[in-house]
């Protein structure tokens, strides 16, 4: 039952981190890197939320989204569902 809860919180945070610019073919800087987006956040299967990016010309690679941003919409996700 607390996979299922986790996962509909993912789900919102995810759709909460869309609306807030974390969303495909966006340009975003992650640790101290511009980036650029080519997916939507989507949980990761080792805990937290992750997107796909590329940097410059280099190929794709999965980045986990760092703590405080996610905190962020989940606060603001919450405040929305209250």
């Amino acid at each position: 039952m607390t996979s299922q809860l986790d996962r509909s919180q993912d789900q919102d945070t995810c759709r909460k981190l869309i609306s807030l610019g974390y969303a495909r073919s966006n340009r975003i800087r992650l640790y101290g890197s511009e980036v650029e987006l080519v997916s939507d956040p989507f949980p990761h299967r080792e805990g937290g939320i992750a997107v796909e990016a590329v940097e410059g010309a280099s190929r794709a690679r999965t980045i986990k989204l760092p703590l405080s941003v996610l905190q962020v919409a989940r606060s603001k996700a919450e405040k929305r569902s209250a």
